[in-house]
């Protein structure tokens, strides 16, 4: 009988199985940091909770970038009005960084699967280009400057900012001027 660590969730762990799976059979990995999140009990569902948009986890299959040949993204976490959604974007190389779109390109791989219309041009390289916008360099940055943030705008918009712990009080007059952070 296998052992259950109590740390992880099976049923988020089976997913990224599948995912890393479906990944491994293009060459690419799903970067530890990310799956560590995934998986974990008590970090899977912080953005979603901290999110002042209504942000929510939805993990989509791997998609072909549209600017990369070899290169895949996996959308992980969109607003509640799909305004935004947030990508690991993996290079065969192994590198991974975390991209955002006002495309769902998950919906776009659909549809055209389907033979229907899609909101861009997948062949226009300069339109797709720049429908993709870096984010960050890690899914552990991401996750921790989402995390900060979205603290810090309910802590400024409605809480007290005299308040903040130390490490969130640091990185506010890091950003703000001194008057906007008081």
């Amino acid at each position: 009988m296998a052992r259950r660590h109590p740390g992880l969730r099976p049923e988020r762990v089976a997913k990224l199985n599948d995912l890393a799976g479906d990944l491994a059979a293009r060459s690419l990995s799903l970067p530890q940091d990310f799956v560590t999140f995934q998986t974990s009990t008590n970090l899977y569902g912080s953005l979603d909770a901290v999110s002042v948009t209504f942000c929510w986890t939805d993990i989509s299959p791997p998609l072909p970038s549209p600017v990369e040949p070899g290169a895949s993204s996996c959308g992980f976490l969109r607003d509640q009005q799909d305004s935004v959604i947030w990508y690991l974007y993996l290079r065969t190389s192994g590198e991974a960084f975390v991209v955002h779109s006002h495309l769902d390109y998950e919906h776009e791989v659909e549809a055209r699967r389907a033979g229907e219309e899609t909101e861009t041009d997948r062949y226009d390289a300069t339109a797709q280009t720049a429908a993709i916008l870096w984010c960050a360099p890690s899914f552990e940055e991401f996750a921790h400057r989402f995390w900060i943030e979205n603290r810090l705008w309910h802590a400024v918009n409605g809480g007290n900012p005299s308040r903040l712990e130390p490490q969130l009080r640091s990185y506010l007059h890091h950003y703000a001027p001194p008057e906007a952070s008081a």
